[in-house]
């Protein structure tokens, strides 16, 4: 994917036609191979770091005046810091293969720069000024050897969210993992379009209804009218979309049944959704004593008489490798209406949402993504009260 997102993007092109060694990584760009003077009036060659502001991988203006660099500290020809464009020298970690040693601030004299041919060109020089002083021959332009991408994204296109928000490094605690997603109502549908954002290595999909019309008021985005004359399951549906931005995810058009509850054993988390108690047990028996993390989802909607209002509870109830024995305190798995108040047939989209969004946070702080001081594995919202409760401390 770098060396097409540099083909795609005609400023980047001319960077690398004219012998610069760029190369892709993550959302940043890195030029390689950029001649500086250290303190002790040595030249040098270090790497000069970009965020990348992309639309459909095609590089545009760059979104600031700022760059890192990789490194000693530069200066001028005399060995004096080159106070004028260094903010700070503060080591930060990027990416878990990039760190920076300092972070760069240059603003031109019309305020922004036009592209990133210009910016690269003139912190280039800026940097290789001092370094021509001493050796006229040094040059950032190598015409080196291209590397080959050392492996594939999962993304169709670059995440520059992660990037731009500055948690590459939490972001990647979610690489690898193999996720499972059961059932594809509301709740499970927003979990999906959560999933799909993170550079989580699989997605598998399992659910075996037909999407129809009452689920488009359930899902998130439109479902356009065409699709639903068509006749396809939700693991189609949702497969087509979200494969336009996730390249690993694989639709099961099937429930989870006694023949195929096995596969869930190979996943790190599974995401169940799903409103039968047969099939809640049938999976947390399957999953006790293995590695795999399950995060079970419910909710009770109500209608009040008297009043015509709403009120509403939402369940998140996770059941680690480590602490899986609340599971008959805080899940639903006998068929009993009369105790059971997180079923109903009463479904709000908003609700799926929040439900999903509470389960997707248990997920990332299970991950290490959020840091979490509760180690709550049980979680209730409740609409009435407006309040949230945690139990069930992690052992």
């Amino acid at each position: 994917m770098s060396h097409q997102l540099i083909s795609r993007s005609p400023q980047l092109l001319r960077l690398r036609n004219e012998g610069y060694n760029l190369e892709v990584m993550g959302s940043y760009l890195l030029v390689r191979e950029v001649p500086y003077v250290n303190a002790q009036r040595q030249v040098c060659k270090g790497v000069l770091v970009m965020t990348l502001n992309l639309t459909a991988d095609v590089a545009e203006s760059p979104g600031d005046h700022t760059a890192y660099f990789i490194g000693e500290i530069p200066c001028d020809s005399q060995g004096r810091p080159l106070e004028q464009i260094i903010n700070n020298s503060n080591q930060q970690q990027l990416l878990p293969e990039l760190t920076v040693n300092h972070y760069f601030s240059a603003k031109p004299r019309t305020g922004n720069y036009a592209n990133y041919y210009e910016k690269v060109s003139l912190y280039v020089a800026m940097l290789s000024g001092p370094a021509n002083a001493l050796d006229k021959d040094v040059t950032a332009k190598t015409f080196s050897p291209i590397r080959s991408d050392a492996d594939e994204s999962v993304f169709v296109y670059t995440d520059t969210a992660s990037a731009r928000a500055g948690i590459g490094m939490p972001t990647e605690k979610l690489k690898r993992l193999k996720i499972a997603i059961v059932g594809l109502g509301g709740t499970g549908a927003y979990i999906v379009d959560q999933v799909a954002k993170t550079p989580v290595a699989e997605i598998h999909l399992y659910d075996g209804d037909a999407l129809q019309q009452h689920n488009a008021f359930r899902f998130p985005g439109a479902v356009p009218f065409a699709v639903l004359e068509r006749g396809i399951t939700k693991v189609e549906y949702l497969y087509e979309v979200y494969s336009e931005m996730h390249r690993h995810i694989t639709p099961h058009a099937c429930m989870v049944t006694a023949d195929n509850v096995g596969e869930l054993r190979a996943c790190d988390y599974v995401f169940l959704c799903v409103d039968s108690t047969e099939a809640r047990k049938l999976v947390v028996k399957e999953l006790k004593g293995t590695q795999t993390t399950l995060i079970d989802v419910g909710m009770g909607v109500h209608l009040v008489g008297e009043t015509q209002q709403i009120w509403g509870t939402c369940r998140v109830s996770a059941l680690t490798p480590e602490h899986h024995d609340h599971a008959d305190r805080t899940m639903p798995l006998t068929e009993n209406d009369a105790e059971d108040i997180y079923r109903s047939n009463i479904q709000i989209a908003d609700l799926n949402g929040h439900n999903a969004m509470l389960a997707i946070g248990v997920w990332k702080r299970l991950c290490g993504f959020y840091s979490d001081n509760s180690q709550a594995s049980h979680i209730t919202y409740s609409t009435n009260l407006n309040e949230m409760g945690n139990s069930e401390e992690r052992l």
